[in-house]
């Protein structure tokens, strides 16, 4: 065996010379760490990254020659295997977008306590060892997939519900907890807002997809998609209502169905309405979170949505009820619902009316923001948990159509465009 194989290799980028010295000494009685290596400069980073191949780089934002971003990007491209984390003084969200989009796992405040860097170390030190990172972020091919990946849809009965700001942070929260290729989906094709959540724009939407659903393959999803600094990769609706209008079911369903054999998790934010692009998302989802508040008409509405759930071929494990903005000042309690609509609560998201504003007016999810604060916990639970639920057997079971396919399948014009109740009476007759 190799010096130092059974430990975690790292090296400390730093022009600070004490600061090197500091972190060092920090790690030195950490018996599954060593380092390997020390840089003055993002290029020498770079060059000792090649000679060694490290486990991690601990990477200062700020250095000569070539900072801490640029000397990521660098090692993300020629020393794949090796993951970066940036330590800055700054707590920025610029600083973390810049260092997200180049490719580090972890961003530190410096200085960082011991128990804090040895922790992020091993952290991303097991989220290289799950699954290496695509240099420059390129985009897997079907044929490297073993199995397809999931669709989660946000769904509320009743607007207002915090479907839109619940689907980008689970998104971001999928990514962070499973190190999994996650796409989130604009499915609200006329009112869409995940660009303002995710403080996104682009030229290209859902709509270069849905034009050529024929011809959907690795390299048109990843040029269409547009790469967030959280490394989920983002599908806009179009840019106004008419263009929206102009997609149909079964381009929506092929569209949905592709990005389903390039991803792990597809997470679809939806409208809150019974029409039917909103139900062809509904229907191809493996599992649908449904999102309700303690308000008398939200209760209503979602009792309403359960009840139908089973005509239009819903089981009941396929639903995940959750209640968001929960507050018990508000006197009704989680039991009480259950009791109401016969089903059972599966996950609670807390309130924080001011921090989630805040977090929406900044374009920075608060799993990303502020990822300690209780309310990104619960969203983050909740990722946990449908993930946990998706595995193989359960994902197969929870399709309403049962197992899934490699190729896209596009439903006849005929079935899908019959609305709720005219899919209601074909389910019954």
């Amino acid at each position: 065996m190799a010096e130092h194989d059974d430990k975690i290799k790292v090296i400390i980028a730093d022009d600070v010379a004490e600061t090197r010295e500091i972190l060092e000494k920090a790690l030195y009685f950490e018996k599954d760490i060593v380092v390997v290596g020390k840089a003055a400069n993002g290029r020498e980073a770079v060059q000792l990254c090649k000679q060694h191949q490290p486990d991690v780089v601990l990477m200062d934002i700020n250095m000569p020659e070539l900072d801490g971003i640029a000397a990521t990007e660098a090692i993300m491209a020629q020393v794949p295997g090796t993951q970066v984390i940036i330590m800055s003084v700054q707590s920025e969200q610029e600083y973390l977008r810049r260092a997200m989009l180049a490719g580090a796992r972890e961003y530190l405040i410096k200085p960082p306590d011991t128990d804090e860097l040895a922790r992020s170390i091993r952290h991303v030190y097991k989220l290289g060892a799950a699954g290496p990172r695509l240099a420059g972020g390129a985009a897997e091919t079907a044929a490297q997939r073993t199995d397809q990946g999931k669709i989660i849809a946000v769904f509320s009965p009743k607007g207002g519900s915090g479907c839109t700001v619940v689907a980008a942070n689970m998104a971001v929260a999928l990514k962070q907890i499973t190190n999994k290729r996650v796409a989130l989906v604009d499915g609200n094709l006329v009112f869409g807002d995940v660009g303002v959540v995710m403080n996104i724009v682009a030229n290209k939407t859902i709509i270069d997809l849905a034009s050529r659903v024929h011809d959907l393959d690795a390299q048109l999803i990843s040029d269409v998609t547009v790469p967030h600094a959280s490394q989920v990769r983002v599908l806009l609706a179009p840019p106004d209502s008419q263009s929206g209008e102009a997609i149909t079911p079964d381009q929506l369903r092929a569209v949905l169905e592709g990005l389903r054999n390039q991803f792990d998790y597809v997470v679809v934010d939806t409208q809150t309405a019974y029409e039917d692009r909103t139900l062809t998302i509904l229907d191809v989802a493996d599992r649908i979170i449904v999102l309700m508040t303690l308000e008398l008409p939200a209760i209503k509405n979602v009792k309403q949505f359960c009840e139908l759930a089973g005509p239009l071929g819903y089981s009941d494990d396929k639903l995940m009820l959750v209640l968001n903005k929960a507050d018990s000042r508000l006197g009704i309690r989680a039991e009480s619902i259950e009791s109401q609509i016969r089903h059972k609560v599966s996950a609670q998201i807390g309130n924080a009316a001011y921090e989630m504003t805040l977090a929406l007016n900044q374009g920075v999810p608060l799993v990303i923001d502020r990822r300690n604060h209780p309310v990104a916990r619960d969203i983050v639970a909740l990722a946990a948990l449908t993930a946990n639920a998706l595995n193989p057997a359960q994902a197969e079971a929870a399709k309403p159509g049962g197992a899934g396919t490699a190729t896209v399948a596009v439903t006849p014009v005929a079935e899908s465009s019959r609305g709720l109740f005219g899919r209601l009476l074909t389910k019954r007759s």
